[in-house]
């Protein structure tokens, strides 16, 4: 793998490219398939019990000799989790939604490397000046949890405030030619999400990973309906999910939101339970319209690559054409 950048360098990963933390469908088994394929695979806490964070850091060490992360959110995590996650010790903790001043210089401190993603270029300044080793920043086209600026906007911005720090760009990322895009606009490294989660390696359950391989671009929204459903928000971040039944109805009665909110919550945990993809929130990335087929892990990293090396060399050629003829 050609693409070598100072993303690459800094983590000791074969290709610029992360997995996104994304809660408990990242977990050890797709994390550790990144990890192992050349990028740096990310685990997610979010959601889960103190005992299962532990078990699957211990997962990530078993499946992997690679590089790898763990993710957590400062707005959600406690002292509890804080102490669960240093204590294992993983070569990267990646960090968001919140100041990451405080955490950081302890994530320091075991000799672990700080990666924080910022939506705004509000957030970069202050990922700066608490010593971040590694910033992503993440446009509004991915999956989850996402911001307001998209990342054509946000990643040149982020760079250029950056002082030297790598950037790694998030959102809609799904193929090389997102890869190549990134690199062009400052970045060092991407953060792909929606993309693994349509791999054999997801543990995500089949109806979801058909209704990424069926998604168009713009049936997939930002939406409140989701937190407000669970009754939590992170500050400045809003949520992009399929505009399902459950999204299109609550869209049109805002009000039972208030009124009705435990038993609304009380059915989207039985649509979790009986695969209902019509009323679970269905978190994906806008690149989702451009994903066609389940792949495994390692071939999307090759693939995604090989295609970037090969879109900048056009580009270079395409330059040095036009420069010449000028």
């Amino acid at each position: 793998m050609a693409i070598r950048t100072r993303v690459t360098e800094g983590l000791g990963i074969d290709a610029p490219i992360l997995s996104a933390g994304m809660a408990k469908r990242a977990d050890a088994t797709l994390a550790a398939a990144v990890s192992n394929a050349g990028g740096l695979g990310i685990l997610g806490t979010v959601d889960r019990e103190l005992d299962d964070v532990e078990g699957q850091i211990a997962k990530m060490r078993a499946l992997t000799d690679r590089p790898f992360g763990v993710n957590s959110v400062i707005a959600d995590a406690d002292e509890a989790r804080w102490d669960v996650i240093l204590q294992g010790r993983p070569p990267v903790i990646q960090t968001s939604w919140g100041n990451p001043k405080e955490i950081g210089k302890r994530i320091h401190d075991i000799g672990s490397i700080h990666i924080h993603q910022v939506a705004t270029v509000a957030a970069a300044r202050e990922a700066l000046a608490a010593g971040v080793d590694f910033i992503i920043a993440q446009g509004s086209e991915a999956g989850g949890h996402v911001g307001f600026v998209g990342g054509m906007a946000l990643v040149p911005q982020v760079v250029d405030v950056a002082e030297g720090i790598p950037v790694i760009a998030g959102g809609g990322i799904v193929d090389g030619r997102g890869l190549a895009a990134a690199i062009a606009l400052g970045a060092e490294g991407v953060l792909v999400g929606t993309r693994f989660l349509a791999t054999p390696e997801s543990p995500i359950p089949e109806y979801w990973k058909q209704a990424i391989l069926a998604a168009q671009s713009e049936s997939i929204v930002l939406t409140d309906i989701p937190d407000q459903v669970w009754d939590f928000h992170w500050e400045g971040a809003t949520t992009r999910v399929v505009r399902n039944r459950l999204i299109r109805e609550l869209q049109d009665r805002p009000d039972e939101l208030k009124s009705n909110r435990e038993a609304l919550a009380a059915k989207v945990e039985a649509a979790f339970d009986c695969e209902d993809a019509d009323f679970v929130p269905l978190y994906m990335g806008q690149g989702a319209g451009a994903i066609t087929k389940i792949l495994p892990v390692a071939e999307i990293v090759r693939r995604m690559v090989a295609d970037a090396e090969m879109v900048l060399a056009c580009a270079n050629r395409s330059v040095m054409v036009q420069s010449m003829s000028a």
